[in-house]
């Protein structure tokens, strides 16, 4: 559903600025990142308590083909983007682990497989151009969902039972960005760094781009990002803390117009 609602944003965009002086790029990439962090407390009124690398021993297993729409022009950018990724674990714990107010004791077995999907929308201002060069501002939202499904046995009794959780972290955009336009078009690079802090809760997503073009219409594309998120208990989410935290790099192809 929401992959269709993107996919409507990104139809809806074009005759707006179908008529703007600047290059259109259609992408599609493939991005793995590492994926760590915890939660702690409650979440719709269950408790909740694991450690996604210690306790669940979660590890890349697999990225789907992600696809991204962008108009680059003098005075302004537009990027939509989305991707997935799938991580799988099993693990013999060490310590108790709830999930969803499922307990499994410590010296229990516990398999886990988690889907992160992630959208991305972005405006860029740029409100310094020299030739080639240009500095801006994103503006913009990024949401990353988690869909984690675990099956736990019992070391003492043998028993198994199962548990999911699901976590929506919708972040607003919103720091410098800089960019190179050279060789003719053939090469375009890109940096950036978002930066939000509320009540204690902190988010920090930054990264680069660099795309080559070896064809007027046809380039290679490699990307790096880093996201965190830091929101302790009585911040954001009253009741639940989390640190999540997400490194990688991606490779693309491109389609210029």
């Amino acid at each position: 559903m929401r992959t269709l609602v993107l996919s409507a944003a990104m139809a809806a965009s074009l005759p707006a600025l179908a008529q703007a002086p600047g290059a259109w790029y259609l992408d599609l990439h493939r991005v793995a990142p590492t994926l760590e962090g915890n939660y702690t407390g409650m979440q719709d009124g269950k408790p909740v308590n694991f450690d996604i690398v210690k306790d669940l021993a979660l590890a890349k297993d697999g990225a789907k083909v992600g696809v991204g729409l962008e108009y680059q022009g003098p005075r302004f950018g537009l990027e939509l983007a989305v991707e997935s990724q799938d991580y799988l674990g099993s693990n013999l714990i060490t310590r108790d682990v709830t999930i969803s107010g499922q307990t499994w004791n410590a010296q229990a077995t516990v398999a886990t497989s988690v889907k992160v999907t992630n959208y991305t929308g972005n405006w860029t201002i740029r409100f310094m151009r020299t030739p080639g060069f240009w500095i801006g501002v994103d503006l913009g939202v990024r949401g990353t969902a988690l869909d984690l499904k675990a099956t736990g046995t019992s070391y003492l009794t043998g028993l198994t039972s199962q548990a999911s959780f699901k976590s929506g972290l919708p972040m607003p955009q919103l720091g410098p960005s800089v960019g190179y336009y050279g060789l003719e078009g053939r090469l375009v690079l890109r940096g950036y760094y978002h930066y939000l802090g509320y009540k204690g809760a902190t988010y920090r997503n930054a990264g680069a781009d660099a795309r080559f073009f070896p064809l007027p219409w046809l380039g290679v594309r490699v990307f790096t990002a880093s996201e965190s998120w830091k929101v302790p208990t009585d911040s954001i989410s009253k009741d639940l803390a989390i640190e999540l935290d997400r490194t990688g790099t991606g490779f693309g192809l491109v389609l210029k117009f």
